[in-house]
């Protein structure tokens, strides 16, 4: 069986061309010669026509082929598209399940580092007022102890030892008053310390928060510009 090759088309269409031109007078009889060279020219055009008619078919078989895989082919992307909106859509949604879990965490943690932060200022608070009055009651009683003291050792001693002795006493309950003051201040500013490391805490996990969320928006952002830009080439392709 002979194939629809190009060079098939092309044996058709010279033997066409021959068979016009052909010079049949000087081979036959003066008489039949009119009638073959009618026959001769007729059957030519015949079979131009046929080959290009034949040509015609054998071009709209391969645009119509080529039609048929680029129509798959557009299928095939438009599958794999869709398949990845939907990973992205699911990434998304999993990731914004997350930011808000973590928010959520983020937020509780913030309630308890306040709550606990509160109740350790009340606690300071009450623990100041109540050593404040401890020593107000001290000092009270060091002073009627130095007084009552300094009363019987005027009765006993001369009047400026017994005023001396007391005069260092009631200095070293003041020095012990001074240096519990000193206590109560350097706990206090341990406890402002530990507050502020918590806030740092607190403020380098909205940070961390905030970053992720970020770098989340700037991934969604790339790829549905990574989409548009496929969805575009596709449709340029199908217009080629």
């Amino acid at each position: 069986m002979t194939k629809l090759d190009p060079k098939f088309l092309q044996l058709l269409t010279e033997t066409a061309q021959k068979l016009e031109t052909l010079e049949i007078e000087p081979k036959v009889l003066e008489e039949a010669a009119p009638a073959l060279q009618t026959s001769a020219t007729e059957l030519g055009q015949h079979l131009r026509g046929f080959s290009e008619q034949l040509a015609a078919a054998v071009e709209a078989k391969v645009a119509g082929d080529l039609a048929a895989k680029e129509s798959a082919r557009l299928a095939k992307e438009q599958e794999a598209m869709e398949r990845a909106l939907a990973k992205i859509a699911e990434a998304e949604a999993k990731a914004a399940a997350k930011a808000a879990a973590e928010e959520e965490k983020a937020r509780l943690i913030a309630e308890k580092e306040e709550a606990k932060k509160a109740a350790a200022e009340e606690k300071a608070r009450i623990l100041a007022e109540k050593e404040a009055a401890r020593i107000a009651a001290a000092e009270a009683r060091a002073k009627a102890l130095a007084e009552k003291e300094a009363e019987r050792l005027a009765r006993e001693q001369e009047a400026a030892a017994a005023k001396e002795l007391a005069i260092r006493e009631l200095e070293a309950v003041k020095a012990a008053a001074v240096a519990l003051r000193e206590k109560q201040r350097v706990e206090q500013e341990a406890s402002r310390k530990a507050d502020e490391e918590a806030r740092a805490r607190r403020d380098a996990a909205r940070a961390k928060a905030q970053a992720e969320h970020e770098a989340r928006e700037k991934a969604r952002q790339a790829a549905s510009m990574a989409i548009l830009a496929a969805e575009k080439a596709a449709l340029q392709a199908a217009g080629k």
